[in-house]
């Protein structure tokens, strides 16, 4: 990921670039621990809302 100066990103990449490394570990193939993080990240408080 470049580092383009925001703060959050300089914050974030080191830790998301470390969790998909510890995937890659456990036996789960690079591209599918992005895309399990990138559904995480869809299902955000909207989708939450609905089931409640």
């Amino acid at each position: 990921m470049a580092q383009d100066g925001h703060p959050a990103e300089d914050y974030l990449s080191p830790r998301l670039e470390s969790l998909i490394a510890d995937g890659v570990k456990a036996g789960f193939a690079r591209d599918v621990v992005i895309a399990v993080l990138i559904d995480l990240l869809d299902d955000g408080p909207a989708d939450d809302a609905e089931v409640r």
